[in-house]
């Protein structure tokens, strides 16, 4: 949003040159924490060893940092509150310049991109073109004045000499230091951030209903109604909740510049600019870490299982997820190992049918989720996916594998109807256990249908939590279940 400007951008009828900052001002990111999180990722052996140079000189940490990344410039997001300014401003005849603290050489690519600008002036391996070093270059470069578009308080002294001031999401505090030096302020531009709300859809809080497997021995071993039972698996479900949020949070950190490209997922809050990349990378740790910490109070087996859940998922968004067919098995492998983490929970014994039956199930909808994203490119047959490793011609090949996964998963509980259910003493009518494989065939029929006519627009789970149809189905399943059980024979 705009304010309208205190004063007319002319000053003494001159057209004096319009200077913009580059992180936080003209890009809605930081490309020193855009660098960092991307080498953390792609490079980490390398981001590890350039840290010392922090300590030593932050404008050789920059250029070591420019030169260890491959930041994808045409996705980096640009405040087009910003971009429109200056357009406007040039086409009315003043010159625009690019003065940051970025390293020369990315402030160049980024220049390069919109071609907007009279000259780029960044920072070298000796200078940090930052604070008072910025206000004396530009006082040396433009001795007639200037005004100056920034965002943060290390800009001030910037401000100070400068002719005019144009303040970018400023903290309130700061815009008050600029109009307490009797800086004229001719334009203001904010953008509105719910960042309590912004942090709730980073952390997924909605995928959160994937870890009621954690739920499903539970209810098989009949233990429901012992209290110390509910309240270790109920901490087994927090426990796993808040861990896998990190890894939430790292997986849109990985796929920052896909997930920029993508028609919805460049609005998650990382993506979108809505959060700081690096604050993100230091929430997931510490969640992660802390997670890991509580599980080990839990018991040694579920501190396992969440481990290898959580080794598996960072080996996934690290790299894996560009393997095609392993991406989809690590998926649904993540969602077993909810089941046994489950297990591990009250101590209970492992269900060989359970397992198979989980991956074989969960295999078809993972495959499902990716024959969406292929299927969308299906006309360009040759084409790479972004982030991912199929091809746009690809999908009769992911249908094929995820309908027969789906069939197999149903073999499978049938089986285990015939073969177990029915021979031990927990149900009383045995034929309502019958309802479960036809409503979760119904399901998996639907998620397929719907996937197919490319009305299946997100994870098929997440999806499901927000169909009547599949609640109904899913109500389904469970009177049957209750039937079977208590109906006295």
């Amino acid at each position: 949003m705009k304010q309208a400007s205190e004063e007319s951008l002319d000053v003494m009828g001159e057209k004096l040159p319009l200077v913009l900052d580059l992180d936080g001002t003209f890009l809605r990111t930081d490309l020193l924490v855009e660098g960092i999180v991307n080498a953390f990722f792609r490079r980490p052996l390398s981001l590890f060893a350039a840290m010392p140079l922090a300590l030593v000189s932050r404008a050789r940490f920059k250029q070591r940092i420019a030169a260890i990344t491959q930041l994808d410039i045409d996705s980096l997001l640009v405040n087009e509150q910003v971009l429109d300014f200056a357009e406007t401003e040039r086409n009315a005849g003043r010159e625009i310049h690019l003065f940051t603290a970025a390293p020369q050489s990315v402030a160049d690519k980024v220049a390069a991109r919109f071609g907007i600008f009279s000259s780029v002036v960044g920072s070298t391996p000796t200078l940090n073109l930052k604070s008072y070093r910025k206000r004396d270059a530009l006082v040396e470069r433009f001795p007639d004045g200037y005004i100056y578009a920034g965002d943060a308080r290390a800009d001030l002294p910037v401000w100070q000499a400068a002719a005019a001031a144009v303040l970018v999401d400023v903290p309130a505090s700061v815009a008050q230091a600029v109009r307490a030096d009797d800086t004229r302020v001719f334009a203001t531009f904010s953008t509105p951030t719910n960042h309590l709300r912004s942090w709730r859809k980073a952390l997924r809080l909605h995928q959160w209903v994937k870890n009621l497997l954690v739920f499903v021995p539970l209810l098989l071993s009949h233990e429901y109604l012992n209290p110390p039972v509910v309240l270790s698996y109920l901490t087994v479900f927090l426990i796993l909740s808040v861990s896998a949020s990190g890894t939430y949070i790292l997986n849109d950190l990985a796929d920052l510049s896909d997930d920029r490209r993508h028609r919805t997922k460049r609005n998650r809050p990382f993506a979108a600019g809505k959060l700081n990349p690096l604050m993100g990378l230091f929430v997931s740790i510490v969640v992660i870490l802390g997670g890991l910490i509580a599980s080990g109070f839990v018991s040694t087996g579920f501190f396992i299982a969440l481990f290898a859940y959580l080794a598996l998922t960072l080996s996934y968004s690290f790299g894996l997820k560009r393997i095609p067919v392993l991406d989809v098995v690590i998926l649904a492998t993540l969602f077993t190992l909810r089941l046994v983490m489950g297990t591990e929970a009250a101590d209970a014994g492992y269900s060989e049918w359970l397992l198979t039956f989980s991956m074989f199930f969960f295999l078809s909808l993972s495959l499902a989720k990716r024959f969406v994203e292929v299927s969308a490119k299906a006309a360009r047959p040759m084409e790479i996916i972004s982030g991912r490793g199929y091809r746009g011609g690809d999908h009769a090949f992911i249908s094929a594998l995820g309908v027969s996964s789906g069939v197999a998963s149903i073999l499978i509980l049938v089986l285990f109807l015939r073969e177990d259910a029915f021979k031990v003493d927990i149900y009383q009518i045995e034929a309502f256990l019958w309802g479960i494989p036809i409503f979760m065939t119904l399901f998996l029929g639907r998620i397929w249908l719907l996937a197919s006519r490319g009305e299946l627009n997100e994870d098929p789970v997440a999806f499901a939590v927000k169909d009547k149809v599949s609640y109904l189905l899913g109500i389904g399943l469970v009177f049957c279940m209750l039937e079977a059980v208590l109906i006295p024979g």
